[in-house]
């Protein structure tokens, strides 16, 4: 039994020692193995540029207007790209998220105005109109109370940009611009409904369109900052402003007759402003300051004898227009009748004592002068009767071509005279003080 049992074993490990021998194969194995070999030389390649394309498969471009974030598995990295070649991890391990943060959106909200029924989409709000009796539906007709009670219709036009792209991200839900404009339209519903709260619905159709706009401006960036949003608001516009159409004629109406009122108003300080430069010139404004001053007993830091003084002294140096004129005029005048009354006062000094030694003479000789003052007057009209001559006969009135000739000789002499004293006699001030 031994003898068998280790026969075998014998023959089971007889086949161990013998060396292998690789028979030849014939050619259409060798083919088989090569093409073998060839197909797993191509898939290796393919593999290789899936894997390339793979790493690079999420490689994008960033416009000019844009920035990009990076999201690891769901988190923010640190850093922004900027326009240009943004590359990251193939995705799910990362996703490029690019934002327009250069480039400013418009967003219209129309939650503060009437529905337009099929057949007035598109018309001009000149052409709307609605009978008083059908009132506003509170689901679709959307409107603002203001301080006075009243209702207007309001259209908003919200520009906007996203300026901190690393706020936006962390902040806002979402990754596209119609997060930013969710929170925009609520914020626009709300901040609108404030702001008409403390205007009339004049002031916000017609005077201070501006002011709301800027209002809204202002309010929605800071609470837009307050959440730390990374949104700016840069303009705020309104248009197709209107009380509701059911009332809009009456309010036209009242509109018509406040412009009216304005214009008139406007005429009338034309016409004063054109009246006060005419009278005064230029300085017409500080002239009318002084006056109303004066009239008021006094200005703060000012007396009433300064600011007298201080009116005088513009009446003499620095009104012009028709009062500085007549004050001209009448200051050369009153230089005329002083240096006049002062030539007679002089010359009766010089006469005086003369009539003293002979009145009789002094008398003679004043009356012969002043006959052949008076027939040298352009003024008088002289007639000669011959001697012997009984009956003289005068054309009265005289003859009309030779009264309007002494007339224009006579005018054409004052002139003369009153240009020569202005440009020789010193202005003299008017006023009591100068008296």
């Amino acid at each position: 039994m031994v003898m068998a049992e280790n026969d075998t074993n014998l023959d089971q490990h007889a086949y161990r020692n013998l060396d292998a021998v690789e028979e030849p194969l014939d050619a259409a194995g060798e083919s088989l193995a090569n093409a073998l070999r060839s197909s797993f030389s191509v898939l290796k390649g393919i593999m290789m540029v899936l894997v390339v394309l793979y790493m690079v498969s999420n490689v994008r471009s960033i416009g000019s207007h844009e920035q990009a974030l990076v999201l690891r598995l769901g988190r923010l990295l640190p850093g922004v790209h900027e326009a240009g070649l943004a590359w990251a991890f193939p995705y799910p391990i990362d996703e490029i998220v690019p934002l327009p943060t250069r480039k400013s959106n418009d967003l219209r909200v129309a939650s503060h105005t009437f529905r337009r029924h099929g057949t007035e989409v598109g018309k001009p709000l000149s052409f709307l109109a609605r009978s008083p009796g059908q009132g506003l539906h509170p689901v679709f007709d959307g409107a603002l109370l203001t301080a006075d009670a009243g209702l207007v219709h309001v259209q908003w036009k919200i520009t906007y940009k996203i300026d901190d792209v690393v706020s936006y991200a962390t902040t806002i839900l979402g990754d596209k611009v119609e997060a930013a404009e969710s929170l925009i339209l609520s914020l626009v519903e709300t901040i609108g409904i404030q702001v008409a709260s403390e205007m009339t619905a004049e002031e916000i159709t017609r005077t201070k369109v501006d002011t709301v706009q800027s209002e809204m401006r202002r309010r929605l960036n800071r609470r837009l900052d307050s959440l730390g949003s990374g949104i700016a608001v840069t303009v705020v516009e309104m248009f197709e402003l209107t009380p509701p159409l059911q009332v809009r004629s009456a309010f036209d109406f009242t509109q018509r007759a406040e412009n009216t009122k304005q214009k008139m108003i406007r005429d009338s300080e034309k016409q004063r402003t054109q009246v006060l430069s005419e009278a005064a010139g230029v300085v017409f404004p500080r002239f009318v300051e002084l006056l109303d001053q004066i009239d008021a007993g006094g200005a703060q830091g000012a007396t009433l004898d300064e600011l007298r003084t201080e009116l005088n002294r513009m009446l003499d140096e620095e009104v012009e227009g028709e009062a500085g004129r007549r004050l001209k005029k009448a200051g050369a005048y009153r230089a005329g009748v002083v240096s006049r009354i002062r030539n007679e006062v002089e010359r009766y000094r010089m006469l005086l004592p003369e009539y003293k030694r002979n009145p009789l003479v002094l008398i003679n000789r004043l009356w012969e002068q002043t006959r052949q003052e008076i027939f040298a007057s352009p003024g008088v009209t002289k007639f000669y009767r011959p001697s012997g001559l009984m009956e003289f006969r005068l054309q009265i009135p005289l003859d009309p071509k030779e009264t309007r000739l002494r007339e224009a000789q006579q005018l054409q002499k004052e002139q003369f005279n009153e240009a020569k004293l202005l440009r020789k006699a010193k202005v003299i001030p008017v006023g009591p003080e100068h008296d």
